[in-house]
Parts: structure tokens; C-alpha cells; sequence
């Protein structure tokens, strides 16, 4: 794929360097079968090799990211997966400016092929997956931080095509593409399926009151894809640990807290964080982020905070519980099947802990007005 690329290699190989005379003596292409991508990823690519340097061999490894158009809905600027949305952001340099808290990987080129995709040329990240609470705490800190430095004075981008209804668009697809329910419904015999079913009647038709509430807390930038292979600890100056976030294609102006939420969220749903641990990450990661805030400056109501993390996470049962309820249907008719039973009891879980916190903001919702 790479044989009519050379000048491009070259390019993105020689700002590796900088100004250094560089000669490529020898690459390879792996594909990475990333196993989760977006719908508007193409694919991930890491191209490595030798080159010399000043007359010394020295290797350099670069990723390529080919992104594509997969919709209709997704070539809309406002949509939470605008296709073009990570080119435009590469483009506009905006990452060059984040707080000290965050960093990201440099993008050497941005390439539009006449096919319809972009091909973004990426410095390779070498780091470590959070896996301990101690360094999802730390990350939670720092992403405090980092949406604090925008309540304190720093000026959020205004670009048009950074989303600013992020949850609501993805709301919005979330339930276009759920488990049509009807057929399931009458196969609910379990008590707490039941209850998840009753509750989630109520807290969806509450949906857009909630989604306008949270058009009313502080705006900050938002990373809004916070699962843990986006995120990578590494070593920075000095042996300090810094955070690298990739993937920036949901970029948003969100409300306080609202990252931190779709961060707790995804990494339950992923399975990274354990199950018997839900509570006690919910606040801890709460706690973090709070002073990651005060860090930067910021110590405004921490019940804003509060409601944006609380409802931010309570809003992805809209995904989670059509599945739960397609499940424990399956279920009712294989109740042997152990692999669907521990899917379905993770997933009871998961949507325990969103029924707790909708009906905490819920509470704080009141408190606000």
C-alpha cells in the first residue's frame, strides 16, 4: 500500500528528525487490526525502519490512521462522529495549545486521496494502559486539570466543526441503532429486568430535559473518548509520568464533568474496570478530578461538576440497557449458556451504578433550579 508513498515517508520520516538530513534505508508496514475502531476508521497502520541520521543508523516508527466517510448522518459538522473531524483537528493545530496535563501526538501530514479518505501520518506512542485505580485516579486528575485550565481563563477553540451536543447526538444514534425492544419485552420475568425496564421508561422520557441541563454548566474542551486504549501514560522530562491522549475525533465543548463520565462509563462497559470495584472507582475518579480542578485554579460549585459526571454516565444506559434487555431474552430461552449469563450479569451491574447516578443528577438537577 505504501509503494507510491514514498515522498510522503519521506516527509513525515524527515519531521521526525527535523532538520537533519535523513536517508530511509529500509520499512515495514504492519496492520494493527485494532479490534474496537470507529465506524470512521479505515484502518491503523504502524510503518517503522531504519534510516541514517547525521551517518548513524537510527531507528523510527510512525502510525497511520486512515479515516473514511461512513454516512450520510456523519458528514454533518455538528454530528459527535463527523468524519473529518480528527483531520480538521490535526490541521488547525489546536493540540499544540493544550494545557500542560494533556499532550497528544504530532501529526506529520494530513493527506485527502482522491478515493475519499485522509491519511494522517502520526508520531507513535509508546506508553502504558491505565490498569491500576491508582493511574485511572491519576488520569482523572489530570483531566480535571486540563478541563479546569478552560474555566480559569484559557480560551476554548471556536471552531465550527468541534461538536457542542455531543451527548445529544449520541443519544440521538444511540437509540436510531439499539435493539428494536418490542419483541423482547414480554420475555422480562426477573425482577430486577423488571425494574431496570421501569426505570429506564422513566429516565428516557426525560432525556431532552436532561440534555438541555447540561447546555447550562461551565463549557470546557472535551476529549469525550476517554476508553482506556486512548489513553497512555508514559515517561516524560524529569521521570514524570504525562499523559498522552490519541484519537481525537470526538472532540467537544462539553460541560464540567462530562468527560470524566463517558471515562468511568466506557471502561465499565469495556470490561477494564472490575465489577465488584464500580462504586468504589465512582468516587474515587470523582474525588481525583475535583482536585484536578482546584489544581487548576478552579473552585467554583463542585455540584456542577457533580451533575455532569453523574448524568453524562447515567445517559450510556441508553446503548446498555436495549442490550441488557436483548439478552436476558436470549437467556430466557439458553438459561445455560454461562458466557450470555455473565454478560447479562455484568451488564445488570453496569446498569445499577447508571440508575444510582441518574437519579443522584436527578437530585442535583433540583438543587440547581
Amino acid at each position: 500500500m505504501l509503494e507510491n508513498k514514498m515522498d510522503q515517508l519521506n516527509i513525515s520520516v524527515q519531521r521526525i528528525f527535523g532538520e537533519q538530513r535523513v536517508e530511509i534505508i529500509s520499512f515495514s508496514c504492519e496492520d494493527l487490526n485494532y479490534q474496537t475502531p470507529n465506524f470512521t476508521t479505515s484502518g491503523i497502520f504502524s510503518i517503522h525502519g531504519m534510516a541514517i541520521v547525521n551517518q548513524e543508523q537510527v531507528p523510527w516508527s510512525i502510525i497511520l490512521k486512515i479515516i473514511k466517510s461512513d454516512s450520510v448522518e456523519k458528514e454533518d459538522p455538528a454530528h459527535h462522529n463527523y468524519w473529518r473531524r480528527e483531520a480538521l483537528v490535526f490541521e488547525s493545530k489546536i493540540l499544540d495549545e493544550l494545557p500542560g496535563s494533556i499532550q497528544a501526538p504530532k501529526c506529520y501530514l494530513v493527506e485527502e486521496q482522491a478515493e475519499g479518505t485522509i491519511w494522517l501520518w502520526l508520531e507513535r506512542i509508546d506508553g502504558e494502559y491505565a490498569r491500576t485505580k491508582q493511574q485511572f485516579d491519576f488520569i482523572a486528575e489530570l483531566l480535571g486539570q486540563f478541563n479546569g485550565a478552560y474555566l480559569t481563563g484559557k480560551k476554548i477553540p471556536n471552531e465550527d466543526w468541534i461538536c457542542r451536543g455531543w451527548l445529544k447526538s449520541w443519544t440521538t444514534s444511540s437509540r436510531m441503532y439499539a435493539p428494536n425492544l418490542d419483541t423482547y419485552i414480554n420475555h422480562l420475568h426477573r425482577d430486577k429486568a423488571l425494574n431496570i425496564w421501569t426505570w429506564f421508561n422513566s429516565f428516557t422520557n426525560q432525556i431532552e430535559s436532561n440534555l438541555n441541563a447540561l447546555n447550562s454548566l461551565p463549557r470546557v474542551l472535551a476529549h469525550q473518548d476517554l476508553s482506556q486504549m486512548n489513553m497512555l501514560l508514559n515517561q516524560g522530562e524529569m521521570e514524570e509520568k504525562r499523559l498522552v491522549l490519541i484519537d481525537w475525533q470526538f472532540m467537544s465543548i462539553s460541560g464540567i464533568g462530562e468527560d470524566l463520565g463517558k471515562m468511568f462509563g466506557v471502561n465499565m462497559s469495556l470490561g477494564v474496570i472490575p465489577v465488584h470495584r464500580y462504586e468504589e472507582y465512582k468516587e474515587s475518579l470523582f474525588h481525583a478530578y475535583i482536585k484536578g480542578l482546584k489544581d487548576a485554579g478552579w473552585y467554583g460549585d463542585e455540584r456542577l461538576a457533580r451533575y455532569g459526571y453523574c448524568l453524562s454516565t447515567a445517559l450510556r444506559s441508553i446503548w446498555e440497557v436495549p442490550q441488557y434487555i436483548s439478552l436476558n431474552a436470549q437467556l430466557q430461552s439458553d438459561p445455560l449458556n454461562t458466557s450470555l449469563q455473565e454478560r447479562v450479569i455484568r451488564l445488570e451491574q453496569i446498569i445499577i451504578i447508571h440508575q444510582k447516578m441518574g437519579l443522584e443528577a436527578d437530585a442535583l438537577k433540583l438543587c440547581k433550579t
